[in-house]
This record gives structure tokens, sequence and C-alpha cells, in this order.
């Protein structure tokens, strides 16, 4: 959870809250309360405390509310929570006595139960203090360089006009950087970034990062909202978490059709496979009665589902998505896909190959793997196909699908003649739990670990419209750590390529050929120095390495139905820099990089002079009268392509590339 800049919540709704203490100096702290499903925290609560005292609880019905609880000045305010049913539709901002947002609570990162912030309660602007209220990075990074982010709030009335950061990783100090000509007003945000890109190593790394010296004058008036801390998990390679909803449907239930359009509209949005959606029947023809029962373990009623067998959500849009929006951000440390398939349409056998990657050596791990035979477009005839919809007639609102069906305007039930179901759970091939034993308990980064699924297709399928998902199941959990999806009759791609030369000196010219096989690709998307941005999308491009350096390459190939497929070849160019010495590393930082209308400079020292030039080294900008440490640049004239920023200060000039796109 973390502290950030919000607009404020509505303020609507019942609220209950009880005052236990009068006290001198006092000013008000507000609460801002949302239901994202709409009916109430549903036993979810915050109370406030100053010591041992309860200042006021705060809970609410509806969808969204206010609370105000009066607190001393100065105060050390605590704040407790009780958890409730559905924690995960509870938002909450939490803004203190001078209208400063302390605290944000977004749906789904609902707090853990017990005391889960501490502040101090302020009712005078009067004063100068800077307040450290983000340390921007991820909690699994990958090795090597990395960005330290901060953002910093001035909450009093005196301007904050500069101030010093430095940051730790494991204790070890980095260069000290100054970030000064500012002009920090009351409330007012400033985003910075350190100049040292932090170069942290595999492993669990704890980083520290402190602004200090505040206006050149030392101290602020509060020094203890001056460091923030937090402890990273650094991997050697960033993995894509896939997100499983598996939801529990019946066509005999009345509610179900909200179901039905949240897996629906899911799908047609969101269609790069990080959303996988399953409806697993109960009570009805299209039940696989293992399943059923796996997701009866997780769920009370129904329509409802579980996300990556961990958490229970409503399939309606107003949870589902936000859920699987928080969901998908979270960084693996595994990964399946599918590399292989073979598959007979006369009797049906089926034989996948599945394979896990790790993303850094894991001991004493225990992994399940596990395969879910989907179908859409399945109809039938009888009346249990029937689908009870008590939507009908709009007595319960409008229910809209994507395609703009709306379920009000359908009848109760609807009949099967009329029915089509899409995303069906239509069989389990591995059991709910998986295949156990078919991954070691210590893992290796850099190693493949191979599952071949074995499994004959009913009949009765539509092969055009059958969908194999893969899973890699935590055995000791049951999460699924990650999946993927892939449609039964497209090709497996197994991306290749060369090139005619892999050393040389700079500007080098490289031609690359695909050398892809396994069937028909439909995009090539080319990164040749795998910083995470396309370089060319053409089959067998050629690119100029314009400094030195060992470069890793990666090409993504995509079929025809849009699954892609990634090969990554580590330091595979080798270039010797010649003619313009070498970049700079700590003590200069250009951002964004690539750039497109601004680039931005900073420096340890002040600088003295900065010269662009291109490739054929033209100057095209150039400004020899600087005396700060910071500098934007206009470059949205320059054309698309590699340039070079010459930066002096007193002790050094150097040489930055950079590429506007």
């Amino acid at each position: 959870m973390k502290k950030r800049f919000l607009l404020l919540f509505s303020l609507l709704s019942i609220l209950f809250f009880g005052q236990t203490s009068i006290l001198s100096a006092q000013c008000d702290i507000r609460i801002d309360m949302q239901d994202s499903y709409g009916d109430g925290w549903n036993g979810a609560s915050i109370k406030v405390y100053h010591g041992a005292d309860l200042l006021g609880t705060a809970t609410m019905s509806g969808s969204s509310g206010s609370v105000t609880i009066s607190a001393p000045d100065m105060a050390d305010i605590s704040l407790v929570w009780t958890a409730g049913s559905y924690p995960e539709e509870c938002g909450f901002t939490v803004t203190n006595g001078i209208g400063i947002e302390v605290y944000v609570c977004e749906f789904t990162e609902a707090p853990n139960a017990g005391e889960f912030f501490i502040f101090t309660n302020l009712c005078s602007s009067v004063g100068l203090d800077i307040n450290l209220i983000d340390l921007v990075i991820p909690g699994k990074v990958a090795a090597g360089e990395n960005e330290i982010v901060g953002i910093v709030r001035s909450e009093r009335d005196t301007p904050i006009t500069s101030f010093d950061v430095v940051y730790s990783i494991n204790g070890i100090d980095s260069e000290v950087a100054t970030f000064d000509n500012l002009n920090l007003g009351f409330n007012e945000t400033y985003e910075f970034v350190h100049p040292q890109l932090a170069n942290i190593e595999v492993g669990v790394r704890d980083i520290v990062l402190s602004v200090e010296n505040i206006n050149g004058q030392g101290e602020d008036d509060v020094t203890t909202n001056n460091t923030l801390s937090v402890q990273v998990l650094c991997v050697n390679e960033i993995f894509v978490k896939n997100v499983v909803y598996e939801e529990g449907t019946g066509t005999w239930c009345g509610w179900c059709p909200r179901g039905l359009v949240g897996l629906n509209t899911m799908a047609h949005n969101y269609t790069d496979g990080t959303w996988i959606g399953i409806g697993v029947h109960n009570g009805d023809p299209m039940k696989v009665t293992e399943y059923d029962q796996g997701i009866g373990t997780f769920i009370s009623g129904y329509p409802s589902g579980v996300m990556n067998r961990e958490n229970v959500f409503d399939p309606g849009l107003s949870s589902l998505e936000p859920a699987y929006m928080t969901a998908k951000q979270d960084i693996p440390l595994e990964k399946i896909a599918i590399t292989a398939k073979t598959w007979d349409e006369g009797t049906g056998e089926l034989t996948v190959e599945a394979t896990s990657n790790f993303a850094m050596d894991l001991t004493g791990t225990s992994y399940n793997v596990a395969m879910v035979i989907v179908e859409s477009g399945v109809t039938g005839t009888t009346s249990q196909w029937n689908q009870r919809n008590y939507y009908s007639g709009g007595g319960n609102g409008n229910l809209i699908d994507w395609d703009g069906t709306n379920w009000a305007n359908l009848p109760d039930p609807v009949p099967a003649a009329d029915m089509v179901y899409n995303h069906v759970g239509r069989a389990l091939v591995g059991g709910w739990n998986g295949f156990p034993g078919t991954i070691p308990a210590d893992v290796t980064y850099g190693t493949s670990y191979v599952y071949e699924f074995t499994h004959t297709l009913d009949a009765s399928y539509n092969p055009a419209d059958v969908d194999l998902v893969v899973m890699l199941i935590d055995a000791t959990t049951g999460i699924i750590a990650n999946a993927y999806e892939f449609p039964l009759e497209a090709d497996v791609l197994m991306p290749e390529f060369s090139s005619d030369e892999v050393d040389g000196e700079a500007p080098f010219l490289v031609n690359f050929i695909d050398e892809t096989q396994g069937g028909t690709v439909a995009a090539w998307s080319w990164d040749f120095n795998n910083d995470g941005v396309e370089d060319s999308n053409v089959q067998n491009p050629s690119y100029t390495y314009e400094t030195g350096g060992d470069y890793s390459v990666a090409l993504t190939v995509t079929n025809e139905t849009g699954n892609s497929f990634k090969l990554v070849k580590t330091s595979y160019i080798h270039t010797d820099f010649v003619g313009l010495g070498n970049v700079i590393e700590n003590k200069f930082k250009c951002y964004p990089n690539p750039a497109k209308d601004v680039i931005n400079v900073q420096s340890v020292d002040n600088l003295k002079s900065i010269r662009i030039f291109n490739v054929s080294g033209q100057t095209i900008y150039s400004d020899y009268i600087i005396s700060s440490k910071s500098q934007s640049i206009d470059i949205s004239s320059c054309e698309k392509g590699v340039f070079f920023m010459e930066l002096t200060t007193e002790a050094d000039t150097k040489v930055v590339k950079f590429v506007v796109n």
C-alpha cells in the first residue's frame, strides 16, 4: 500500500462513528469511503486512535460516504482496520487536519487487520516540512540498473526550493543528488529521479531513500517523514502475470447472467493473454464434477468466482475489472507456456508440451502443472440448457453485454435455442490440483522444465472454439502462480534468428535473419538491445549499433490467432565504441530514453553547457550559459533516430546517447 495523491471520493451514504474524548486544539480528520459493489463495507471498519483513546470509528453502507473525526493538533494518530466480508470491495482515503491526503486504500488493497498506519495530525501549515511520500519501485525488479524514483510533498507554507537525495542498497550509499531551482508551495508534489542508477543484484535487497538538507538549511520541522524504506526482490528476468478467473455458474441460476456478461466483456476488452476467464458449471449439463467441487471450496453462492485460486470476487464488471487490473500488476517468479502440440482431428488424441521457467534460482519449491480444456459456442436443446434470468423485465436494472445485448430485454428463462455459452470449462487434465512431482524442488534460472499432457478430446466439441489453458500451481498454497491460454488449432511458433555479424566496432551495421519455425508468422517484433522498446517490425531487419557494449537481442513472433512467442539471445552482439569516449553511468541522468517531445537532464554537479548532435556530428542544440543541475530540453523538432548529448560540468565532460521516437 502506498500513499499518493488522488481525487477525493464523493461524499454520500450512512456513516457510523463515535466520539470518546474532547481535547483542546482540535482539528478534523476526514475519511472518505467507497464500496466497489455498492452494498457497504459488510462489517469492515476503521478505528481512529490517539494513544489508547478511541477518537472514532468509520464504516458505511451503500456505495460511498464520509466521516469526520476530531483529533488533537500534532498528535500521533493510529488507524486500525477491522476486516469484514469482501474486503477487496473497500476503498478509502484519509485526510489530515490541513487537507492533505495521508493514506489511500484502493479497491483490492485492504490492509491487514489491526493497526496499519500511524501519522502526525496537523492543524496549522506554518513552518517548513518536506514529506517523502513515495519511493516508486516495484516489489520485484530485474537485475541490473534500475531507476530510483521518489515523490515529495511540501506540507508547510514555506516553499521548498531545494533538497538533497541519497539512497542505499543493503547499507551501501549512493552519491548525493541535489534538486534545486524549485518552488514547491503548500501541498504541492514533485517527482524526482536520482541521477545515479541503482545497480541491483539478484536476491532480497533493502533500499532506503532519504531527503536531506532542505532549502540548503539542514533539517526541516519534521524529520520523521524524510525517509522511506522498501524491500525488493531482484530477479534475473521479469515475467508477465496472466490472471485466471474461475467463475461458479449454472443455467438454473437467475443471477448468473451477470457472470456470463462479465466473462464475455473481459475477454472482449483484454486480448493480450493476461486475462483468462473460465466458467465452471454447477447443476447443469456442462458440469465437470471435480471442477465444480474445487470451486465450491472457495465460493458460497452463485454467481461468484476465484481469481488465481486466491481471492473471491463477484463476476460483475465493477468488481471483476479492478480486481484483474490489480492482479496482473504482480511480477511472478514463474511462467508456463505451450511450446509444442499435436492433435489428431480424427481420433481426438491431443498431446501438449508445456514448458515452465523461473526468474531466479529457487530451493524447496513445490509446483504442479494442470491443463483445462475450455470451449466457447456451447449449445444444447433440452430444458436444462435454458438460462434463468432475474434481470428480465428490468426490475433488477440493465445488464448489458459488450455487444449491446441487454438481458433486461430477454425472457426468463432464455430458451436453450437462443443460448450460447462461452468460456466453459469442459475438462480438467491433471485434476484440480494438477500433476505433482513434475518440477524439481530446486529450480534454476535459465533451465526449462517440460511436461507433456495427453488427452482425448470429446468428439462433440468444436475444435475451432476450443482453447487450452495450462497452469502452474503452487502445491503448497494451491494458488495458480501463472498460466497460459492457447487456441487448439493455432500454430505454435518457435522463434529463431541469426545475423551476418556479431562482433564489430561502432557504428556497427548488423543484418538479422528470421529463422522462425512451426507455422505462419503474422507479425515480427525486434528489440535490438532488449530494453522493452520495439526497434523494428520487419521480418529481416538491419540495425546500426552506435555505441559500444554487449547487447541482448529479442525477437517476438505472433501467430495468426494473436499468440506471441519470444526468444532472447543474451549478450548476442558485441561492439567496441570508437571516437566519443565512454558514456556516463553515474553522474548524469537523461530521461525519458527513448524520448519524444522533451528530454530531461539531471547532474550531480552544476552544468556549464549542453550540446546535442546527431550521428553525423552535426550540432542541433547548444546551451553554454547554464548554472543549474537540471534542464528540460524541447526535442519535438528532432527527427526519429539516435542522438548524442555532450554534458559539461566543472569536473567532467561526458557524452550520453539517447533515442528520439
